[in-house]
């Protein structure tokens, strides 16, 4: 009996404590206030009608985004925007940043406009077409050293090189034979030494040599050095950027009224833009001051990545490897037809017409 009224004594406690718990918190015990959740604004709903500002979506970006950098996954998203202060031009999907990179620094947070974006690789700003680890240099082309103008943007070249050799004093640098004057003793009247000397005219440095009936002599060069001559493969898959100046010409003014306008040749470029190692630029730029001939080699596509291992080619390796005899010194020589020049060689492979037979 006492064990009943224990428990129903305990029930009255705890129903009176929740009572005031539940009472103390709508009375604004504790400072807390229960409110109802604030209607998320709807877009294109006056504030009137909906509770709050009209918002529409844009894309922003969710963290810093460095010029020339690519929108990652994540980078970039969906927020609500005041539909009063979105700017012009801007992106309606995050797939328009794919195969873009950031025109200009862009802050956490900013509104993702399309001047923002430029291509990879494409048509824009240089800088951004340059692949990463590499530079933009300038290489000078004609018919010849472009493949008859077959380069084009995207294209990958190796450049070829003719370099000469020629012997030069190793102390002045210049080009042998060096120049000679002899100190000659002065003489007085009677003959003898004087103790000065004065020079004598200059020659051309020869080579000793003892001439016919033992008589010593001095040969001479009759001309200067015959340059010797090297071909070899240099810069290796350089991608050529742009064919042509980046800046375009202006347009020819208008025709006078009455006058047909002109139809205009576009000119032939003569410069592309290559990007290379930065070691390569200085390839480039010493063979271009040192005067040294190059030209382009096309490479197929899909060999981007392909290291070619050549060998020099020289006079004697042309000999080596195509089996070339060297002619041997005779007494005579072949010189041209002396109708080459009054132009009867044709003349004399032309058949004589026979006259038709006499009736």
């Amino acid at each position: 009996m006492q064990r009943g009224r224990l428990l129903i004594i305990l029930g009255i406690i705890l129903g009176l404590a929740t009572v005031g718990a539940v009472a103390f918190l709508f009375l604004g015990g504790g400072g807390t206030v229960l409110e109802e959740p604030t209607p998320t604004p709807t877009v294109g709903v006056a504030p009137e009608e909906a509770g709050g500002i009209p918002t529409t979506q844009v894309i922003v970006a969710l963290q810093p985004i460095g010029r020339g950098s690519e929108f990652v996954a994540g980078s970039i998203g969906r927020r609500d925007w005041p539909a009063n202060n979105v700017p012009p031009d801007i992106i309606a999907d995050e797939a328009e940043t794919i195969g873009k990179v950031a025109k200009t620094d862009i802050v956490q947070g900013q509104v993702i406009v399309r001047s923002m974006l430029v291509d990879v690789f494409g048509a824009g700003e240089a800088s951004f077409q340059i692949p990463s680890g590499r530079v933009a240099v300038a290489y000078p082309i004609n018919r010849q050293k472009s493949v008859s103008y077959a380069v084009q943007p995207g294209d990958y070249v190796d450049i070829l090189v003719t370099a000469f050799f020629v012997d030069v004093d190793e102390e002045f640098q210049t080009t042998l034979p060096n120049k000679l004057s002899f100190l000659v003793p002065e003489l007085d009247s009677e003959g003898n030494p004087t103790g000065l000397f004065s020079l004598s005219t200059q020659i051309d440095e020869g080579r000793f040599v003892v001439a016919s009936q033992d008589v010593p002599a001095i040969v001479f060069a009759r001309e200067p050095q015959v340059p010797r001559r090297v071909a070899q493969l240099t810069v290796q898959a350089a991608k050529v950027i742009r064919v042509g100046p980046w800046i375009e010409p202006p347009p020819p003014p208008p025709p006078a009224e009455g006058e047909q306008a002109p139809t205009p040749t576009p000119p032939l470029p003569d410069i592309v833009t290559l990007a290379v190692t930065p070691q390569d630029a200085l390839v480039l730029l010493w063979l271009r001051q040192s005067q040294i001939y190059s030209e382009m080699a096309l490479r197929a596509a899909g060999e981007e990545n392909a290291d070619h291992l050549t060998e020099a080619v020289t006079l004697q390796y042309m000999l080596t490897r195509f089996n070339i005899a060297v002619p041997p010194k005779i007494e005579f020589i072949m010189q041209p037809s002396p109708f080459e020049s009054a132009g009867e060689i044709q003349l004399l492979n032309t058949p004589t017409p026979i006259p038709p037979p006499s009736e």
